[in-house]
């Protein structure tokens, strides 16, 4: 684990403060007591002078302790994930299984028993702060001079930015990384090259467009999404104001990504199954899908699927990034009840040091850290992981999202599917999505 800060000694403080004050012979010679206030400790108007000094970082304890953590997981997934590790790593905890999803109804049952999880689980921000559970976690990185320059640092702005007093309520357990899937065997038959590591999304759409078409007389489609809205996250936009929040959906950014949808729709031709993923897994006709990672432990036993990741096509006006990590991001959080706050945070930065780090990243779990060695290690537990390139996913930097992300983007639903079969042009669209969106806030604004 990354070393924390140690106490500075006291006697090198002195002496060096009273070095200075002795060359300083322009001015009165000042005594410097412990605490590293000159004088009497008074300023010159006689007012108390605080210590402005940094107070010492604390060690972690390693006196024996129980901690609980609430997850929906089984036993055996629990055991391997968090039990064991933990243990091994850190003897002096025991670490307890809270079987229970992260809902809001649910954690009201388990707390109705008198249960109280020290660690939760993917809890949300509105239903942390709902059930008085959230806790600041900077009281404890502060506490012990926790340095977190290791975990990549968007993630813990994104994480921030969820909330609208900029706590840390929670740091990144897994991290959800979207990636273009794609199909070698099209690609053969359509004799085009794969798809490069710094391919802009003009460039995915002209490829895309070749490998559209019959072979053999059977129908191929060169490019889906099974999350369509991959690269309106790629942008910094919020949809609606963190504050109010009032719809804008009247925004350059919003109008590009639109641009984008519809070149793909008429890729797509005369069809009814626009932005779907099982063209490319069952009927295996889609050239290029834009698709969780694990899809490659999903379909690894499709013996008949020959296909590779690349990272996701970025904008050819903006900066090479991969998408935001806000909404991507799975965290674990410290129960503001809990008794055992200081063993937890020590679980908790265990997850983030590069020796659980590791363990996770090998089979599948996306990392949070920004160590490359870390990063290289990403499913090798499994046998395709080097014949699937899936090591260039972390080619670009995660997207940076807002500094306040607004809370009431969630109401607004673009559906690009349900765009794609409406037979509305983007602005009668927009507006429709934009008085259901309005309709939706005020409902939430009404029930808070």
């Amino acid at each position: 684990m990354n070393a924390l800060t140690k106490p500075f000694s006291l006697l090198i403080l002195i002496s060096c403060l009273s070095l200075l004050l002795f060359a300083c012979s322009n001015g009165p010679t000042e005594k410097v007591d412990t605490n590293g206030n000159s004088g009497n400790g008074s300023s010159e108007n006689g007012d108390s002078k605080p210590n402005d000094d940094p107070e010492p970082a604390m060690e972690f304890s390693d006196e024996e302790v129980t901690i609980s953590i609430q997850v929906h997981w089984d036993e055996e997934m629990f055991n391997t994930r968090f039990k064991e590790p933990i243990e091994a790593a850190l003897p002096h905890i025991t670490v307890e299984h809270v079987r229970s999803g992260s809902g809001r109804e649910e954690l009201e049952e388990l707390f109705a028993q008198g249960i109280v999880p020290d660690i939760l689980f993917e809890v949300s921000t509105e239903n942390l702060d709902y059930l008085d559970l959230a806790y600041n976690l900077d009281e404890m990185i502060e506490k012990y001079g926790y340095d977190t320059s290791h975990i990549n640092p968007v993630f813990l702005d994104a994480m921030r930015g969820s909330d609208s007093q900029g706590r840390l309520l929670g740091i990144p357990y897994e991290v959800i990384y979207r990636v273009l899937f794609y199909n070698k065997d099209i690609f053969d038959l359509f004799g085009q090259d794969y798809p490069s590591n710094n391919m802009t999304w003009s460039e995915a759409l002209e490829l895309a467009r070749k490998m559209t078409g019959e072979r053999n007389g059977v129908q191929y489609r060169g490019l889906d999404f099974a999350n369509p809205y991959v690269p309106l996250q790629q942008i910094p936009v919020n949809l609606t104001d963190p504050e109010t929040g009032e719809v804008n959906l009247d925004q350059p950014e919003i109008a590009k990504y639109f641009d984008l949808l519809d070149q793909v729709i008429a890729s797509h031709g005369d069809v009814e199954d626009h932005f779907s993923g099982a063209r490319y897994v069952e009927d295996q006709t889609t050239a290029m899908l834009v698709e969780f990672v694990q899809g490659l432990n999903w379909w690894q036993n499709n013996e008949s699927l020959v296909q590779a990741v690349a990272p996701l096509p970025v904008w050819d006006d903006g900066p090479a990034v991969s998408h935001r990590p806000d909404g991507q991001i799975i965290p674990l959080h410290i129960n503001k009840h809990s008794e055992k706050k200081d063993a937890a945070f020590q679980v908790l930065a265990f997850f983030t040091e590069s020796e659980y780090q590791t363990f996770a990243s090998r089979q599948g779990i996306g990392p949070s850290t920004t160590d490359t060695s870390v990063l290289s290690e990403f499913f090798q537990d499994y046998d395709f992981a080097d014949e699937t390139n899936v090591a260039t996913i972390f080619e670009h930097p995660p997207a940076t999202p807002p500094a306040q992300i607004s809370p009431w983007d969630r109401y607004v639903d673009l559906d690009p599917g349900r765009y794609a079969t409406s037979g509305m042009d983007r602005n009668e669209y927009l507006r429709v999505i934009k008085e259901e969106s309005e309709a939706k806030i005020q409902e939430a604004k009404a029930t808070q």
